[in-house]
């Protein structure tokens, strides 16, 4: 008996996931790390059909995180609706093809303050509404002490002469420079296979802080800035 409620826990667990036979959502979860700027932020997500038939795919938000000042909408394959719609009507699903995709975005817009999100998309099936998957969609989410542990960041070139470069994975949303008595000589916006302007500081050693989500640090690395003599 006890191997037949193991297999009804894995079966219930498999589908409160981000996929199940028929269906799946990709990425899940989906994350966004910005600087708050008083705009509209958001990662496309989509959704598959795994199916040789069409399936009729509905949604149902759930908010479990939103800073005050802030809102969140649903953008789908039908439509962008406005904030205080919860769910996709069910006479507008989402009609996907057999082994086709279709977009499911949510976005925040935030009023320029600092904070963290959390909506929870859940999907199914019109025809089937038992089945239904969970989407995770974070927005500037504290990243964990584990997380940061396993954040990959490689700066380049170093010594650098009139600039350098930062590779990361995830999480990254602000570049501080710092001489060797603390003052900040400089600051910048990340993005990826950017290039970060330091030709106007004197040559000496620097320490350039890694900034996450809600200015959370995430690393201080030491950087050497040696102008190339002529």
């Amino acid at each position: 008996m006890r191997y037949i409620y193991l297999a009804i826990s894995i079966l219930m667990g498999f589908c409160a996931t981000g996929q199940n036979a028929r269906f799946s959502a990709n990425p899940n979860p989906n994350t966004v790390h910005f600087v708050p700027d008083n705009s509209d932020h958001y990662r496309p997500g989509r959704v598959r059909n795994h199916t040789n038939e069409t399936l009729n795919m509905l949604w149902q938000r759930e908010i479990l995180m939103l800073p005050t000042g802030w809102s969140t909408y649903v953008c789908d394959a039908n439509n962008c609706y406005a904030d205080h719609v919860g769910k996709c009507p069910d006479i507008y699903p989402n009609v996907i093809g057999a082994g086709d995709s279709t977009t499911l975005d949510v976005h925040v817009f935030e009023d320029g303050n600092q904070g963290e999100a959390h909506i929870v998309i859940w999907l199914f099936e019109r025809e089937d509404t038992s089945k239904k998957i969970k989407v995770d969609y974070t927005f500037n989410k504290v990243i964990s002490n584990k997380d940061i542990r396993n954040i990959a960041v490689k700066v380049y070139p170093n010594p650098a002469a009139n600039s350098f470069t930062v590779d990361y994975n995830t999480g990254l949303v602000r570049i501080d420079l710092y001489n060797l008595l603390g003052r900040k000589m400089k600051s910048f916006r990340t993005s990826h296979n950017a290039s970060y302007d330091i030709s106007d500081v004197e040559d000496g050693l620097y320490f350039i802080r890694l900034i996450g989500p809600n200015e959370q640090v995430l690393r201080t690395i030491r950087l050497q800035k040696r102008a190339i003599k002529p």
